[in-house]
């Protein structure tokens, strides 16, 4: 055993030494749980059962899946999915119109999807980047796949904002989607990360609570194209975190709309 150890790290020496290094941090520096701070063994699967504990995470979360309406992914559930078990459009998309194409998300904002976003959002748990990137773009590739994509956009914050928090979630989401897509087909995808063209020039309030109305209110001119960008005639993803009433991404869609894109589809962590 002792010999198939040698040639093992003769061989994958830098393997060895990464894991060597995995075992030393989880030895000092233990993980917990990040719901109860119960001390967990991680086994490096990227995935949430590495953030929490089995008594905090009894189950897998609730993915994104049909039934649901093919505009906004209102999902549909109880006996009304059973008997409209296809995907139909809902009754807010028969009787409004939208800026955006489609919307799609890996996950139903539920259970522990639904504690785990803000712990990422607000108290800066970004451990959780790296799981949700992964799971982001599983949707990515389940949805998107065969969609012509030419940007990829995550909704921007407020520069006010953005100092208190000190990064953009939605950015986190998917700084990692080209390497990702390079090591999966060996090649450089056709569409690029575009952190530039959509800016935040309104420092908006709060949005809990509000309805609908207020929400597209407190949101309008919240939204700018950079100067001398080019997005005429092309199709963008904005990426986003939670998608509940659409009104941030809406807003976002009509400016890059208006500034000549094809069309605007949308892609969230969770669709509540």
């Amino acid at each position: 055993m002792f010999q198939i150890f040698k040639d093992y790290s003769r061989e994958y020496p830098f393997l060895v030494i990464k894991r060597f290094l995995l075992a030393f941090q989880a030895l000092v520096f233990p993980c917990q749980c990040l719901k109860c701070r119960a001390y967990i063994d991680i086994d490096r699967s990227i995935s949430l059962s590495d953030c929490f504990c089995n008594q905090c995470l009894p189950w897998e979360p609730l993915l994104f899946k049909s039934p649901f309406c093919p505009r906004c992914g209102h999902l549909f559930e109880g006996t009304f999915a059973l008997e409209n078990g296809e995907n139909h459009l809902c009754q807010a998309c028969l009787t409004n119109s939208s800026s955006i194409n489609q919307v799609r998300a890996a996950f139903q904002y539920q259970g522990i999807i639904r504690e785990a976003i803000p712990l990422f959002k607000y108290q800066s748990k970004l451990c959780l980047a790296r799981v949700f990137e992964n799971n982001l773009f599983d949707a990515f590739e389940g949805f998107f796949a065969d969609s012509s994509i030419d940007r990829i956009l995550p909704i921007p914050l407020h520069k006010k904002k953005m100092k208190q928090r000190g990064f953009n979630q939605s950015f986190l989401l998917i700084r990692n989607f080209k390497k990702k897509y390079r090591s999966i087909y060996g090649q450089k995808p056709s569409w690029q990360i575009d952190t530039a063209t959509l800016t935040r020039i309104k420092f908006t309030s709060p949005q809990t609570g509000f309805d609908i109305k207020q929400r597209k209110n407190n949101l309008k001119g919240a939204f700018r194209i950079a100067k001398k960008t080019k997005i005429a005639g092309q199709n963008l993803l904005l990426v986003d975190d939670v998608y509940t009433t659409g009104a941030t991404c809406d807003e976002a869609a009509r400016v890059l709309l208006k500034a000549g894109a094809n069309r605007v589809d949308v892609l969230v962590l969770a669709r509540a």
